[in-house]
């Protein structure tokens, strides 16, 4: 039996068509309902025509070149982070006559300590565990724990004696390691120089510069960050609830004009050894030296990193926000004249970091900027805003005197099969549907648009059903009306899949689901392991088989709900 071919689509022509339209209905079509748009909502909609392609790669998008831009961006950091010297301060308490930057110094490396505290080996190992993310020896497609407990294990040689006395901590995981490599041949560990550099997907125009730590290290720098979260916590610093809190709080700012927004470049990249070294409690800066690669591998040459992490070693985000919060509140301990190390109880959360997005108030922003200055970071001064500046934005939060102006960047989809097609034209819908809902309002953002028209087109060129699914389905299901599609239908000629009507006032419907293709079997030794040290939080059916990241395609499934 011939084997039927496999059918592809091209998004480069149809996002042609989406953006004109988008342009069509932003612009004329605005003008009709508002005469004339708020400034807010003039800037809202102007942001979305020109960033809907910003991180969409077409086919004509030189990846190969990105990446080289992204490596020699990188080196010029690292050769910038050399020139800092050792951090020195000869005053062993804040007097009259203490120089500004020991002041500064001296209430950063206090509040380090305070945060911190003191270092427990137990809290630490009762936190390490394997990451969801690509280790050296691992690759993203498979990134499981039973991948990442494959002998060898890839490791450096200050993390091996960590991890031999954190087995000896945890025999029923170094059973479970053991009796999962049984027959193996090979020796445990996979000595290595340090980490690898590679690149991922920014937006068309750039590459984000990331390492592959080795499995080892990335297993113990795991606890290491989960620690530090929790010492974080207790001083306000959740990084659970952090970016919803700045959201907020340029919103505001946007409208008072009190504190200012400040971002960084680079900044995983410059936060340095020296500095670390001050600023730490001995045994903390002892781990996390231990923890780090010394150097990086790119395209083969190996390269010394003159920082004491980058992005892809888990405790370069902790580390970050720290250095920016205790900074923040040194400036501004310093603006008040206090002579004191540690601000207020209450005062904990004038200063708000989460990662490189830092909210400090307006009085502080110039100073808060030459103190970080000075110690190694680079200021983005296009995506920093302070004083009379109506705008703010943090943690993916724009906001022009109180209005939400983020615009929906479209991405790439899944793949060229024509099965990704329809779900990459819903996640597309799904997401300017609460545009326009914002823009046009929710009784005329449906009438007589340009993209829902070319849309339905797109759908009737290439023999696509429109899917109405409930409004807490995935963007890429199908389209979410939230009982608003008979009035979308009547004004759109798509073509709708069934829905009917189930038992006891229920909806049977279909809808689109990624399925993975790909699986490998799981140990019961390892994951009873993982699970008796990290119960789950509710339980589940034990799964036989687990997915293969990314080795799969798109379905048509059945669903049913009480609602559509």
């Amino acid at each position: 039996m011939k084997k039927r071919s496999q059918k592809f689509f091209e998004p480069d022509g149809m996002l042609t068509r989406i953006s004109s339209a988008l342009r069509r209905d932003l612009g004329y079509g605005l003008k009709q309902v508002y005469s004339p748009p708020s400034a807010q909502l003039e800037f809202a909609v102007s942001r979305q025509v020109d960033e809907f392609e910003k991180k969409y790669l077409f086919s004509t998008v030189d990846s190969d070149r990105l990446a080289v831009e992204a490596f020699e961006k990188f080196e010029a950091i690292n050769k910038h982070m050399d020139g800092f010297e050792p951090f020195s301060v000869k005053a062993s308490r804040i007097q009259s006559d203490t120089l500004l930057h020991e002041r500064h110094l001296m209430r950063m490396r206090a509040l380090m300590y305070f945060v911190l505290g003191e270092f427990s080996m137990d809290e630490f190992f009762d936190e390490c565990k394997h990451s969801s993310g690509s280790t050296i020896g691992c690759p993203f497609s498979n990134t499981s724990l039973e991948s990442k407990s494959r002998y060898p294990l890839s490791a450096t040689s200050r993390a091996i004696p960590l991890f031999e006395y954190y087995l000896k901590y945890d025999p029923l995981f170094a059973e479970a390691l053991e009796e999962f490599n049984k027959g193996v041949i090979v020796q445990r560990y996979d000595l290595v120089e340090g980490s690898r550099a590679t690149t991922v997907e920014k937006d068309s125009k750039k590459r984000r510069f990331i390492c592959v730590e080795p499995t080892v290290n990335m297993f113990l720098q795991q606890g290491l960050m989960r620690v530090m979260y929790r010492r974080m916590k207790a001083v306000g610093l959740d990084v659970e609830r952090l970016p919803d809190q700045h959201k907020n709080r340029a919103r505001m700012a946007s409208i008072t004009r009190r504190e200012s927004t400040i971002d960084w470049s680079s900044a995983s990249d410059c936060v340095g050894i020296e500095l670390l070294r001050y600023l730490l409690p001995p045994e903390w800066f002892h781990m996390v030296w231990s923890l780090r690669c010394d150097v990086t591998s790119i395209n083969g040459r190996n390269v010394i990193l003159n920082m004491i992490s980058t992005m892809g070693n888990a405790v370069t985000f902790p580390l970050e926000t720290l250095v920016f919060w205790t900074a923040g509140h040194a400036v501004r301990l310093n603006r008040l004249g206090s002579n004191t190390l540690f601000p207020e109880w209450k005062d904990l959360k004038r200063v708000s970091v989460f990662g490189d997005d830092c909210i400090v108030s307006s009085d502080d922003t110039r100073e808060f900027i030459q103190l970080c200055e000075s110690i190694g970071f680079i200021v983005n001064e296009e995506k920093s805003f302070s004083g009379d500046h109506p705008f703010r934005e943090s943690c993916g939060g724009d906001y022009l005197q109180g209005y939400d102006v983020r615009p929906y960047n479209v991405r790439s989809p899944h793949s060229l099969a024509f099965s990704s097609c329809e779900p990459w034209l819903y996640i597309i819908a799904n997401r300017l549907l609460k545009k326009y809902i914002q823009y046009f309002g929710p009784l005329a953002y449906v009438y007589d648009k340009a993209l829902w028209h070319e849309i339905a087109k797109l759908f009737h060129e290439n023999g696509l059903q429109l899917k109405l699914v409930p409004h807490d389905f995935p963007d890429d299901s199908g389209i979410k009306l939230c009982g608003d599609h008979e009035r979308f239908i009547r004004e759109y000629p798509f073509k709708l899949s069934r829905v009917l009507k189930g038992d006891h006032n229920t909806y049977v419907f279909l809808y689109c689901s990624f399925k993975y293709r790909e699986k490998h079997a799981r140990s019961d030794h390892l994951r009873l392991a993982e699970w008796l040290k990290f119960p789950p939080s509710r339980s589940s059916e034990p799964q036989l088989y687990l997915p293969v990241r990314r080795k799969g395609g798109y379905v048509v499934a059945k669903g049913i709900s009480t609602h559509l």
